[in-house]
């Protein structure tokens, strides 16, 4: 009855077009965010411009479509600003007036990577070719059976998004009730109890949820490296590299390093050109594969600079609410390291409170490591700063980063919720939730 054509990939803010595809007896649709009205189509083309707010936090968009009589007659949603995919991919489907599907639309989003290189399309097993819009003409489907629309679309040679429509037969689909992961920090405990003895821990709204499963995943830190701050931690590696050996023949961990199950991320807050393609989105370098943990941070954030920079002022606060949404894409044990060097120019969208407000509400702790000198002035908006003078400051840090990741484990709640909306109730004891 109705799906969005709109995509969303990334941080989604301020005004966006918004399309829908609609089939049946709709009179208008209305667009809702988090339940707020706003706005109402009345017709075709089902697309309009939407004001998404200067706050930048997950949320909920709607489209509600609605017959003459005023009634409800369907529904579709999309999640902003919450981990995804590289590359995002949907088959949307086109009715005719008896509710039949004669069509089917593809639509895709990667900013990052851009429009699909190949796309295959097949239905039943057999063949077919969309065409230069993506549409694919499913006229010749056999009424009266289930059909099974499959669609790949290769963004490049590692990301590749697959999608199904199952239809026929009044056949709409299977409703996906889903899962939310909501990461917990140890306080008291050594270990979270069973799932079954959790109930009543976390609502929502007055609503007890369900403890699915309880785990502890792999960790990803991802560092946001201002490029100011390699020569200082070139200056500190040496020293770094000595404590290391003396480490290993005390058999303890490096000053540096972090456990084997954790990965280290570079995200560089300058803006680039992916492969030198130019694009409307703000996008920043950040690693191909992570680093092991034990190899040490500093090893991994003196690496090569990144190609196809674009100039100007670094993006700071920017850089840091990307790097939140890239830690929490593994839906595992997450937390983020900014590196400050000496320069103070953010040329970024939002503010730094803007950048720690969507941390917090995505469960993603923020560590700021200041490494500009003792005698530059302390940075502005970022909160509790740890200065990095010396290898010590930086053992210290590191010690304390490493202590969150330990005690981080992730629950499993029934259904999707937003991440911010989850709270503890009375009844949970000996955690708190990651911020």
């Amino acid at each position: 009855m109705i799906d969005f054509v709109t995509l969303f990939v990334g941080l989604v803010i301020g005004v966006q077009e918004v399309e829908v595809a609609v089939s049946g007896p709709v009179a208008r649709v209305e667009l809702r965010l988090d339940g707020e009205l706003l706005a109402e189509l009345e017709g075709p083309p089902w697309r309009t411009r939407c004001d998404l707010g200067r706050e930048l936090r997950p949320a909920r968009l709607e489209a509600v479509a609605i017959d003459e009589g005023g009634r409800e007659i369907g529904r579709a949603g999309r999640w902003l600003n919450l981990p995804g995919e590289r590359a995002e991919a949907e088959i949307v489907a086109i009715r005719d007036d008896r509710g039949r599907v004669t069509a089917a639309r593809l639509a895709w989003s990667s900013p990052e990577l851009g429009p699909p290189k190949r796309i295959l399309v097949e239905l039943d097993g057999r063949r077919l070719e969309p065409d230069p819009e993506g549409l694919v003409d499913l006229s010749g489907a056999a009424p009266g059976a289930i059909h099974v629309l499959s669609a790949e679309l290769h963004f490049s040679s590692d990301v590749v998004a697959r999608r199904e429509l199952v239809f026929g037969r009044e056949f709409e689909g299977e409703t996906d009730s889903g899962l939310t992961a909501v990461v917990v920090v140890l306080e008291g405990l050594d270990e979270l109890p069973p799932p079954g003895e959790m109930a009543g821990w976390f609502v929502d709204d007055g609503v007890e949820l369900e403890v699915v499963a309880v785990e502890r995943p792999e960790a990803r830190l991802v560092v946001v490296r201002d490029p100011s701050v390699v020569s200082r931690l070139e200056d500190l590696a040496p020293e770094v590299e000595r404590r290391l050996k003396a480490a290993r023949r005390r058999g303890e961990p490096p000053p540096d390093a972090f456990a084997a199950d954790t990965g280290i991320f570079i995200l560089s807050p300058e803006p680039a050109a992916p492969g030198g393609r130019p694009t409307p989105a703000v996008l920043f370098p950040f690693s191909n594969r992570p680093a092991p943990g034990p190899d040490g941070l500093v090893e991994a954030a003196v690496g090569s600079a990144p190609a196809s920079l674009l100039g100007g002022p670094l993006m700071m606060a920017d850089g840091v609410a990307v790097a939140g949404l890239r830690a929490a894409e593994s839906n595992g044990r997450r937390a983020v390291v900014l590196l400050l060097g000496p320069e103070r120019e953010d040329g970024s969208r939002f503010d730094p409170s803007v950048a720690l407000g969507y941390l917090r509400s995505l469960r993603v702790p923020l560590h700021v490591w200041d490494l500009s000198g003792p005698a530059a002035a302390p940075p502005d908006g970022w909160g509790r700063v740890s200065p990095v003078d010396t290898v010590d400051d930086l053992e210290r840090a590191v010690r304390r980063t490493r202590a969150l990741l330990d005690a981080q484990r992730v629950v499993w709640l029934r259904g999707r919720r937003l991440p911010q909306a989850i709270t503890l109730s009375p009844r949970a004891e000996g955690i708190r939730l990651a911020e």
